[in-house]
């Protein structure tokens, strides 16, 4: 998984499921739906929790990473 998160996370955009002209509004929303989906707390008694909690961590970084490049770029 270790390298399948790395090869990912070189497109973000991705990550969350979306194309690269979403609206910010269309990325919090991908962002959320993917956050519950991998939360830890909703993987409790998954088998491959583990791997839902790195994907968690994934869709943080992604989401990081996107907002950090369009505040970048408006700014």
């Amino acid at each position: 998984m270790q390298e399948f998160g790395r090869n990912i996370m070189s497109d973000p955009y991705k990550v969350l499921g979306i194309s690269r002209d979403a609206t910010d509004d269309e990325v919090k929303k991908a962002y959320r739906e993917k956050s519950r989906k991998y939360h830890p707390d909703a993987n409790v008694n998954n088998p491959n929790k583990d791997k839902a909690e790195e994907m968690f961590k994934l869709v943080q970084q992604a989401y990081d990473q996107i907002m950090n490049e369009r505040k970048n770029k408006s700014a």
